[in-house]
């Protein structure tokens, strides 16, 4: 009969150690790891203009929002009629405030931080496969054999096993690989003639490529591609910050824009009710006929349709901002009426073709793609090398423990020496082949991405420029056009006081009024958000930690100024 029993006490102490190393190391292993991918993505993004702050090194959930540092509203929204309960007492977030809520607070920002991170993440992991990785384990083993020899003989023997091993490896950038290896394992008897064996060994093993996969161009890509890939992410949140804050500012803009139109609506209904009261007056007066009185009265249900429709629309593209600046939906907010007060036509500076040349210099998504045609020329020298012979030089040391030997010893005498070559004559090379030519058409294709991404950008500046431009056309013919529907709608409550204008002049009149107005509005922030876009497709959109913009080229100092 045959047994092992691992003794109760031995058992139930390593379970509570592991136990209370798993419960209360998960603080040093978050603190550890957040030391070195910080390091990490501190130093790299000095080489990344625009993330030279310290936004990405930090990833803690935000806190419960207080709002309590805005102030609140002390108006009334007459012209949001039953559902000006929405606005009272409310929270007036400025423009600066959205932004800085959004950074901290948007889902899909604080994600794309968390990219970054695991990113360098694994970059730890990569950079720990070059340096030197120290493991260790052992075992302890108690054993009982009984074993029945006669009638009533019983011969009963119990020994205490246990081994232990201490590992050391490191992978050199040449690809040369050093292992080494500590083991010992021990054995006492407490019955039986022998008092207790062991066995011991010390081993060293180098292994040095020198065809396939020798030198730092090979041996190193993974960690260098690592490296690369660590940067690029680093870029593109870069760029994705400044495409984020034109968005939030964009939705910001709407939402005022979405609050005017109600406005504008309430306005038209009020004055579509003084209208049928005069017109009412003057029907029973037999100076208006029943038809006239009736089409300004059809036009005061579309008014009222309008403007119900309008706060509806307001108060939904205010709850979809609330969600985008990571605040709840049921919270009570107003925008700063005077952002659109601060909105001006600003023309940008330099030409057309400056822009291009200014966005081609300075775009960072175009930095990612002329590095990644230099990583796929990389891969195709590796291919290419990899269709060598495989020779590996080879060389061992071991020690070992004296035979019999009864207690833990290594002795130097008793050693092994070895050394040679592992050769892989490589005469099947048809998949490195398919791989060479792989890495052949991937560096086409890589540098056919970056000549159409280049292209598409001096097509996008090209684009925005015009935009710009339509923009501020558009924004000029609008105020002429509020000019015009005012003065129109002067003379048309004119005529019909004196008996000489029409009731669909008049509805007309005022629809065409209504659109003037909603149409300074929107082509202002029209303006605002193409030249926003322009900036940040230039990539001179320099975006602040807490979300703030400024315009690059205006941040710089004319030459000759200290």
């Amino acid at each position: 009969m045959f047994f092992r029993v691992a003794p109760r006490p031995l058992h139930a102490a390593v379970s509570l150690s592991l136990c209370v190393l798993s419960g209360c190391s998960q603080g040093f292993y978050k603190k550890w790891a957040d030391r070195e991918v910080f390091g990490i993505i501190g130093k790299k993004s000095q080489a990344v203009a625009g993330a030279e702050d310290d936004t990405l090194l930090d990833i803690t959930p935000p806190q419960p929002v207080k709002l309590e540092v805005l102030i609140k509203s002390s108006e009334t929204a007459d012209f949001l009629g039953k559902r000006a309960f929405i606005e009272k007492n409310a929270r007036v977030i400025s423009l600066a405030d959205a932004l800085d809520f959004a950074v901290h607070r948007n889902r899909g920002y604080l994600a794309r931080k968390e990219t970054v991170y695991l990113s360098a993440l694994d970059l730890t992991l990569t950079r720990q496969q070059f340096g030197p990785i120290v493991d260790g384990g052992g075992g302890v083993f108690y054993t009982e054999n009984q074993v029945k020899t006669g009638v009533n003989n019983l011969v009963r023997t119990s020994t205490l096993a246990t081994d232990g091993a201490l590992t050391f490896d490191y992978l050199m950038k040449t690809g040369a690989r050093v292992a080494m290896d500590l083991t010992t394992d021990f054995t006492r008897f407490f019955t039986g003639g022998v008092r207790g064996l062991s066995d011991s060994r010390a081993a060293v093993s180098i292994s040095q490529p020198l065809l396939r996969g020798a030198g730092v161009l090979a041996a190193s890509e993974p960690l260098r591609q690592d490296e690369r890939d660590v940067l690029y992410v680093i870029r593109d949140f870069t760029q994705y910050r400044k495409d984020f804050t034109v968005n939030v500012a964009t939705q910001y803009f709407r939402v005022l824009q979405a609050r005017e139109a109600a406005r504008n609506r309430f306005v038209a209904y009020k004055q579509s009710l003084a209208s049928i009261e005069r017109e009412s007056a003057l029907a029973e007066a037999d100076l208006r006929t029943q038809s006239s009185l009736k089409q300004i009265q059809q036009s005061q249900i579309t008014y009222e349709r309008n403007w119900i429709n309008a706060v509806r629309n307001y108060e939904e593209q205010l709850d979809d901002l609330k969600i985008v600046l990571g605040l709840p939906v049921d919270q009570r907010l107003i925008l700063a009426k005077d952002e659109l007060s601060k909105l001006h036509v600003v023309d940008p500076q330099g030409s057309l073709d400056q822009a291009m040349d200014t966005a081609l210099i300075t775009r960072l998504d175009l930095y990612n793609e002329r590095d990644r045609v230099q990583d796929n020329v990389r891969r195709v020298k590796i291919a290419h090398q990899n269709t060598l012979p495989t020779v590996n030089a080879l060389a061992g040391y071991q020690m070992g423990t004296p035979a019999n030997n009864p207690g833990l010893e290594l002795n130097p005498k008793q050693r092994r020496f070895s050394a040679g070559l592992d050769v892989d004559l490589n005469l099947n090379t048809k998949p490195e082949r398919n791989s060479l030519r792989s890495a052949q058409i991937s560096e086409q294709r890589a540098e056919r991405e970056l000549e159409l991404a280049e292209e598409q950008l001096r097509s996008t500046i090209r684009s925005d420029w015009r935009g710009l431009q339509v923009a501020r056309q558009q924004y000029e013919l609008a105020q002429r056009g509020l000019e015009l529907a005012s003065k129109r709608l002067e003379i048309e409550e004119a005529l019909m006081e004196e008996g000489r204008g029409t009731a669909r002049d008049i509805v007309e009149s005022q629809d065409r009024l209504i659109t003037a107005r909603d149409l300074v509005v929107s082509t202002l922030i029209d303006h605002v958000i193409a030249r926003l876009q322009l900036w940040s497709d230039m990539g001179v959109l320099y975006i602040e930690k807490d979300g703030s913009w400024v315009d690059v080229l205006n941040k710089e100092k004319p030459k000759g100024e200290s």
